[in-house]
């Protein structure tokens, strides 16, 4: 069977975005590339990829120009920015910010992301509640931590209906499961419209960030 990895998909992880990284979050980091490393070649649950995919968006110039898998940083990444065509820009700002996070881990990984159908194994981009706790990015939400135990619990048990049924829930609680659905549905085609099989088989870490859940994972599917 085809691997699959969850990974955050939160900047935070990145190296050299928070400027006070502790050393368990560092560790933290390690492990996800530690994870995508072991394959050369992943694909990520789109059906292309953006010419550049980057952190511009959170006013970092920094990110991956996908044609030639360079990472662009300062006056590169301005110009190479300022060079897309408009067809282009707009693929650019429509991609999931997951993609460009995703991209620079592997980036520093030393392996591969692809579109679906560059790989059978797939990395799924996720990011649980920023609103399940005290201390969290946003105001806390009612039933925020209960959605993320649910959903964590569906993974972990590979109960593809349940995390179907977790979809409509996820923007109330502040999650971002968009890369995790397109996954499934991913999955559900390759299956011919049978339940698609996802199997969790290791919880790399499952640890609050900065008072957000984050969750690594892998697993066969």
């Amino acid at each position: 069977m085809a691997r699959f990895a969850l990974i955050p998909a939160a900047p935070i992880l990145l190296e050299n975005i928070d400027l006070l990284e502790s050393a368990r979050t560092a560790a933290l980091r390690a492990e996800v590339e530690g994870v995508l490393s072991s394959r050369e070649v992943w694909s990520l649950p789109v059906d292309t990829l953006p010419p550049l995919a980057g952190l511009g968006g959170l006013g970092i110039d920094r990110g991956i120009d996908t044609r030639t898998g360079q990472l662009l940083s300062g006056e590169d990444w301005v110009e190479a920015v300022r060079a897309l065509s408009p067809e282009e820009r707009a693929a650019c700002e429509s991609a999931h910010p997951g993609v460009a996070v995703a991209l620079m881990h592997a980036h520093s990984a030393g392996v591969r992301l692809g579109p679906l159908g560059a790989a059978d194994d797939l990395v799924v981009p996720l990011d649980l509640s920023v609103a399940a706790s005290p201390d969290a990015p946003l105001a806390p939400t009612a039933g925020a931590a209960a959605f993320d135990d649910a959903l964590v619990a569906a993974l972990t048990a590979g109960e593809v209906p349940a995390l179907l049924a977790l979809t409509p829930g996820a923007a109330s609680a502040h999650a971002d499961i968009e890369l995790l659905t397109a996954a499934l549905a991913h999955l559900a085609e390759r299956s011919q419209g049978s339940t698609p099989s996802l199997t969790l088989d290791r919880t790399v870490f499952d640890a609050d960030v900065h008072d957000v859940r984050s969750l690594c994972a892998t697993g066969s599917c």
